[in-house]
């Protein structure tokens, strides 16, 4: 009976820096519901900061939004997604209780101020500001689709902050004007937009040309943009690498914009069902 204990292996006696190695290759799912829970030198060795550089917040929707009032709290609790409900569940927390600003907070503290990526599947203001306060190293944010940054304030607290901003996502173009123009005063380092169906009048694609003129990588899948304006990007953004026009219309048929594209050595611009890389040359 000894000889059989103590052949049984002890996880909590494993090597750190085995341990270290193995959860390095481990999500975030796992990092929070599973690593903690299986003994204290796991649940230390899983708020390594190094594991929580790269954020990326699954999803909290499960395809559709039900709202349900409790008349113990004041704001609506929207059904969760599996990942969300198993948090709630493992950490022994009320459903009611349960924010995502809180879950946020949770994630980006472990990562000691060292995140250089942040999806966030929800937004609020208050939130926004959580994160410029608590992510100085931030190079890539995604901000969810339906979430408008509507204040000046924020905007211009965000960039101030996050000056080592390389990349943005945004899931509308309301104030992409305010916020390329923050943009260019504060993250100097900023090469990469990401704008899904957008509808880029003559302005927004003179903001564009204005204050990002350098950038590397831009996105506008399934934009609402005229021919005109396209041909301003293409012609004022001169370092595009690589740029993404599918579902806008346009495609490798159009000979005026694979000219005006032909700098660009990643040109989509493919149909509305599909996306396909055009056939332009540097």
């Amino acid at each position: 009976m000894t000889s059989q204990k103590m052949d049984q292996r002890r996880w909590e006696d494993l090597d750190v820096d085995c341990l270290l190695i193995v959860l390095g290759k481990v999500g975030m799912e796992s990092l929070l519901l599973g690593v903690p829970f299986v003994c204290k030198s796991w649940y230390k060795a899983s708020l390594d900061p190094s594991f929580w550089q790269c954020l990326i917040l699954p999803d909290f929707h499960d395809g559709f939004m039900v709202a349900r009032f409790s008349y113990f709290a004041k704001n609506q609790f929207w059904i969760a997604t599996p990942f969300y409900r198993k948090f709630i569940r493992q950490y022994r927390m009320s459903k009611y209780r349960f924010s995502m600003t809180g879950f946020v907070k949770l994630v980006v503290s472990r990562s000691c101020g060292n995140a250089t990526s942040l999806s966030l599947p929800e937004c609020s203001n208050r939130l926004l500001r959580l994160v410029a306060n608590t992510c100085p190293s931030l190079k890539a944010l995604t901000l969810p689709r339906n979430f408008v940054l509507r204040e000046s304030s924020i905007i211009m607290e965000l960039t101030e902050k996050l000056k080592h901003l390389e990349s943005l996502s945004l899931g509308n173009d309301i104030d992409i004007t305010e916020i390329l123009s923050q943009i260019s005063l504060h993250c100097k380092n900023f090469r990469r937009l990401d704008v899904f169906r957008a509808s880029l009048c003559k302005d927004k694609a003179l903001s564009i040309v204005k204050f990002v003129p350098n950038i590397e990588y831009l996105s506008l899948r399934r934009a609402i943009i005229r021919r005109c304006d396209l041909i301003t990007i293409l012609q004022g953004c001169r370092e595009l690498v690589f740029l993404d026009v599918s579902g806008t219309g346009f495609d490798e048929g159009d000979h005026e914009i694979s000219m005006f594209a032909s700098h660009i050595s990643n040109f989509r611009c493919k149909g509305l069902m599909h996306d396909k890389i055009c056939g332009v040359k540097n």
